[in-house]
Order: C-alpha cells, then structure tokens, then sequence
C-alpha cells in the first residue's frame, strides 16, 4: 500500500469512528430516563473491565489508552445526559 492510499484508509476509518462514538453517545442519552442517577461507578467498571480483556487480542492496542480513551467517552456521555441534554440547540439522534 502507498502512503497516500494508507492515509486515505485512516480518514475513512477516522469517519467510521467518529459515526459509532455519536451512536454510542445516542445510546447512552436513550438510558437516561431508566436510571435514578447519571454515574454508574459499577457500571462503568463492568465496562472497563471488559475492555480491558478484550485489548488483549489487539497487539498494537495498550490497556492504559483504551481505559484513558473509554474513560473519556463515559464521561461524555454523562454530560450529554445531564439535565439540559447534549446542547440545548441541537436534537439528539442516534
């Protein structure tokens, strides 16, 4: 593969992420209504804890980044289902 064909592939995969990061951040604001509160200390752990076992099968992929990585995305979406929504201006959709 080229360098230009390479980079091509990682803008598309770029896009791809940054689509299943909204549809997850979608999601995650579809449960606000079933939880009494936002933080899920559990919940979030359950998450983690899973990644954690999955990075294994992914040899480029170290355990701290996706932990700093996930974590970053929890706590997006816990602002996203705070009182006011994502933003105020804008209706969200998985």
């Amino acid at each position: 593969m080229s360098l230009p064909q390479i980079r091509k592939r990682i803008d598309y995969l770029d896009g791809e992420i940054l689509k299943l990061i909204h549809e997850r951040l979608g999601l995650a604001f579809q449960t606000k209504p079933f939880k009494s509160r936002i933080y899920d200390r559990v919940r979030e752990r359950e998450i983690l804890g899973h990644l954690k076992k999955r990075t294994a099968g992914y040899p480029l992929l170290r355990e701290e980044f996706i932990v700093s990585l996930f974590k970053a995305i929890m706590k997006e979406s816990r602002r996203i289902q705070g009182a006011s929504g994502p933003d105020k201006n804008k209706e969200v959709q998985p």
